[in-house]
């Protein structure tokens, strides 16, 4: 009977130790009706968080010509890293935005380009040997 009754009483002690240790509950907010057709102010609005600000000025890369195909409008860039779109460095194809700025190119050629867009950057606007 005494291992029941201190067991009881351990056990409300423990009750009471996490009971004390609880959050308290927030008291429900009064809100003013004029207040409550505005929105409460996100508690992260000041932080960036969705897409990252449009890059202005033209994307530029620097590469090499690696494969043309100017029937089809494309050629493929081993090209350094474009910080403005966080790529690293590798080889990838784009397609050109004009054909015709092709015509000029070989595989090998030393180039800088400029990409159409952060949102389209698998689009060249301009290569240029160098």
């Amino acid at each position: 009977m005494q291992k029941t009754g201190l067991m009881i009483a351990g056990l409300g002690a423990l009750a009471l130790g996490l009971a004390a240790c609880s959050p308290t509950p927030a008291e429900p907010a009064t809100v003013a009706p004029a207040a409550a057709a505005e929105p409460a102010a996100a508690p992260m609005a000041d932080m960036p968080m969705g897409p990252a600000p449009a890059q202005t000025g033209p994307i530029m890369g620097v590469g090499k010509i690696t494969a043309i195909n100017a029937a089809g409008g494309t050629l493929t860039i081993d090209h350094q890293a474009i910080p403005a779109v966080k790529w690293d460095a590798m080889t990838m194809g784009f397609t050109a935005a004009d054909p015709a700025m092709l015509k000029d190119l070989k595989v090998g050629d030393a180039v800088t380009f400029e990409l159409k867009s952060a949102s389209e950057s698998s689009v060249v606007t301009k290569v240029q040997k160098q």
